[in-house]
């Protein structure tokens, strides 16, 4: 076959197999440009194979049918690349169309450039033919050079500043250099003969696959079923063969003669044997082609995509992003960096490597942020080397890179700012990223980028919602999730808690001003949290009062702490040069988890005590609460003081209080103070201390102070109240908050007021607390309140029996009644601790 009609089957076969895969394929305007291109090539190369061939009609038809295609390869070349880059010059398109139909009109009319080739007959009987070209076709090559050469000033001109897209039309280009090069080489003697040209159209025919393959040049998507296409590749594969069965048969029996015999046996098994190995090969092609590939990264996409709705934690998400991209794409190592609070620079949020990677700080005015806000899309760095940008970079920045070994670099971008940037190295086995690889970064980018928004918008919201806006601090609700937390996660280690009240504060502000009380609020906020730092967490527990809960600290330490916070403030004010401000003391309280509390409850109800004590012996000091001596402290700054009845300083503000009542209804004068005595007497046997006694002590005298404002008629009513007077009536409560809040010192006793009448099981009033929500104080006077209500003789009732009310609360212990304290009291009463007056 000495005619060389195996290269045109060669190069028919490989045309044929990409026109197949491109017919299979959903249709764009690319796609369409493309389909051309090949159709010029399988003009040109199956033209060439009939020729060879000397298939009917004859010779000189199907040579000129393969000059047609060769002629108006380079417009078709061209018209690709004007689809690709969607030019709009369409004038010029015409005229390159044009020169070509008149090119091909001149070859055929007149054989101008290429005349038909001789046929001269060889040895064994086949055709040969030698060309006879002479110099117009100088002027054929330069009319062909015209469309070629604006190709590539189009894809300059789109792709001068995407070096990826320009890389991969870089095999193309090649392609069309080796075409140019083979169809040179027809002119050379050397080659007389010898279809140089066609066997250039093979060599490019690897460009294309390799374009294809590994460059991505398109994203197909298959439209037909992959049988279809993987029938007529194996069909297309046996015809080439087959062309290849006698030359194969020839040889055998003529270099070896001792298989002459079996010479047609051995054909067809290595016919069976190429063709299968063949069909392989281009199964692999189409299954690569259309995107294998693409349809786990479409998966993978969905997934993620899933995922990242699911989850408004920042580090949630780039947990995804990381997961996503190395699942896919199989990359090495990975850095998130994400803007900062401030939004100046980038830190780093996740690496994939967490104990050989290293964290990252990216500054906000580097070149290569400003790239990313710039152009909004992902870039490999050797595309960015190329820039000004990159030229501009501190050679430390420039070696950061390098040492990280990053290839790419991904922008998480939503319509306000750069939220972050995905730094990747290399992807394992040293493979390059590819189209695909680039399109489904942008596609993670895409999702990424609207998902970090999301979070942080609800990071933000979750900050403003758990913070003080005043002084940034933490809020009461949070602080205390983060105290629950924090017990929950380490319940038998130590957990200190010190409160921090400002002390006259309401002086101070009518002294300087609501502006003024803002700053010192703020100043101190800013001296407790230095104090503090990273050690634990600090909140603003009420307008005046302050927290700070100290994981693992004892109380010496704590201590020493609280200690730092009283003298930064008392000397706060010290430093101010405009004019002298009141000196601002604080009363700090502690106490400590497990030594004085065994939960968070008693934690804060007994650094609550703790403050009360200090408040109570002189404010501007630090006390510690202790199980043991109830109180162990000294006020006034470490400085001793002698103990003195608490209730002496407020006794006369009280009484006044009780009078009042009692002028309205002697009654309930009378019951405030068995209430009081029962309360304190209950109290005392749960073993709480002094300070707290009597401050259930003054609750118990002050608990009815509302009833002032009830109506006689309701209070003093002989029968059952109606539904809308018992409501009335159960507005006592808040009234009397609303005195006792207004009486200077005397506001601890609120939460035992407020929380009188709430019932164990939740269905008690005004708020509807239950359990251990309730305050501790609350439930002693809800014993001591309904005992007395059972055994009083009141308009509307008679008195019970002792041994009936003592039934009832032991009755209700866990239902209106606290189950440890019920049984205490009836215990006490039992005793004669608690001695019931009679009326």
């Amino acid at each position: 076959m000495y005619n060389y009609s195996f290269i045109s089957v060669t190069a028919l076969f490989c045309y044929m197999i990409l026109f197949v895969a491109f017919m299979a394929a959903q249709k764009t305007k690319i796609i369409h440009s493309f389909l051309v291109v090949l159709a010029a090539f399988l003009l040109w190369t199956g033209g060439s194979l009939a020729m060879r061939m000397e298939l009917w009609p004859e010779v000189e038809f199907w040579f000129h049918f393969s000059i047609v295609g060769l002629i108006i390869l380079p417009f078709t070349f061209f018209n690709f690349i004007y689809a690709l880059v969607d030019s709009d010059d369409t004038i010029l398109w015409w005229s390159w169309l044009i020169l070509a139909v008149i090119n091909n009109v001149a070859n055929i009319k007149w054989g101008f450039y290429i005349p038909c080739p001789e046929v001269i007959r060889l040895a064994n009987g086949s055709a040969g033919f030698v060309y006879h070209i002479g110099w117009p076709i100088i002027i054929l090559f330069i009319t062909m050079s015209f469309p070629i050469i604006h190709m590539f000033y189009l894809v300059h001109k789109s792709y001068r500043k995407n070096t990826v897209e320009r890389n991969q039309l870089k095999p193309i280009f090649a392609g069309i250099v080796i075409l140019f090069i083979g169809h040179a080489g027809t002119l050379v003697p050397v080659f007389r003969g010898f279809p140089t040209d066609v066997l250039s159209g093979i060599i490019n025919a690897g460009f294309m696959f390799y374009a294809l393959y590994k460059k991505h040049l398109f994203r197909l998507t298959l439209l037909v079923s992959r049988g279809v296409v993987y029938g007529i590749s194996t069909l297309l594969v046996a015809l080439l063969f087959a062309n290849y069965i006698n030359p194969i048969q020839e040889f055998i029996q003529r270099n070896m003669p001792v298989f002459a015999g079996s010479s047609l046996l051995i054909v067809a098994v290595s016919f069976a044997l190429v063709t299968f190995l063949l069909s392989s090969v281009v199964k692999t092609f189409i299954d690569i082609l259309f995107t294998k590939g693409e349809l786990v990264q479409t998966e993978n996409l969905k997934k993620f995509s899933t995922a990242v709705s699911k989850s408004l934690e920042v580090a949630d998400i780039v947990e995804e992003i990381s997961t996503v991209i190395q699942e896919t794409l199989a990359v090495e190592t990975i850095y998130i960096c994400l803007a900062d609070q401030a939004g100046e620079n980038y830190e780093t949020a996740h690496r994939s490597r967490p104990i050989s990677g290293v964290n990252i700080t990216i500054r906000g005015d580097n070149p290569m942020v400003e790239w990313m806000r710039q152009n909004r899309r992902c870039i490999q760095i050797s595309e960015f080397r190329r820039t000004v940008l990159f030229k501009s970079m501190w050679e430390e920045e420039k070696q950061l890179i390098r040492e990280l070994g990053i290839q790419c670099m991904l922008p998480l971008q939503d319509e306000e700012s750069l939220a972050g940037i995905v730094l990747l190295a290399s992807k394992k086995k040293g493979k390059s990223y590819g189209y695909d690889d680039l399109n489904f970064l942008e596609s993670v980018s895409s999702i990424a980028s609207i998902a970090v928004r999301n979070s942080r918008l609800y990071e933000k919201a979750c900050m403003e919602a758990r913070t003080d806006e005043l002084t940034g601090l933490l809020n009461r609700k949070y602080f205390y999730e983060l105290l629950n937390q924090q017990y929950e996660k380490k319940p038998n280690k130590e957990l200190a808690l010190i409160i921090i009240n400002i002390d006259d504060f309401k002086l101070y502000n009518q002294l300087y001003g609501m502006k003024e009380g803002d700053a010192a609020l703020q100043n101190a906020a800013k001296i407790i949290s230095a104090t503090v730092g990273e050690r634990g967490y600090v909140a603003r527990y009420s307008g005046k009062e302050f927290a700070a809960a100290l994981p693992d600290f004892d109380v010496l330490a704590a201590r020493n702490i609280a200690e730092s916070i009283r003298m930064q403030i008392l000397n706060m004010n010290k430093r101010a040069t405009d004019y002298a401000l009141k000196v601002l003391t604080v009363s700090c309280g502690i106490c400590t988890i497990p030594y004085s509390a065994s939960n968070i409850k008693q934690l804060v109800e007994n650094a609550d005590m703790a403050v009360f004590s200090v408040k109570r012996k002189g404010k501007n000091g630090v006390m510690v609460y202790d199980i043991g001596s109830h109180i162990d402290g000294n006020a006034k700054g470490g400085e001793p003081l002698v103990r003195e009845d608490v209730y002496t300083s407020y006794q006369s503000t009280i009484y006044a209080l009780t009078a009042a009542i009692d002028a309205k209804d002697h009654y309930t004068f009378s019951h405030s103070r068995h209430v009081a005595e029962y309360a304190g007497i209950l109290a005392e046997e749960y073993g709480m201390s002094e300070d707290f006694i009597e401050l259930v002590r003054e609750a118990g005298l002050l608990h009815d102070i509302g009833k002032i404002g009830i109506p006689e008629h309701i209070l003093n009513k002989p029968g059952r109240l109606e539904p809308e007077e018992y409501e009335t009536m159960k507005g006592h409560v808040e009234a009397a908050i609303g005195i006792i809040r207004n009486l200077p010192s005397l506001d601890y006793v609120i939460p035992a007021v407020i929380g009188h009448h709430e019932r164990y099981d939740g269905k008690g009033y005004p708020r509807g607390i239950a359990g251990e929500d309730i305050p501790l104080s609350a439930r002693i006077l809800c014993i001591a309140d309904s005992f007395d209500a059972m055994i009083s003789k009141r308009s509307y009732k008679d008195r019970c029996s002792l041994e009936f009310a003592m039934e009832e609360i032991l009755k209700q212990a866990g239902r209106q009644f606290d189950p440890q304290l019920a049984p205490l009291f009836v215990e006490a009463v039992r005793k004669g601790k608690i001695k019931p007056e009679e009326e």
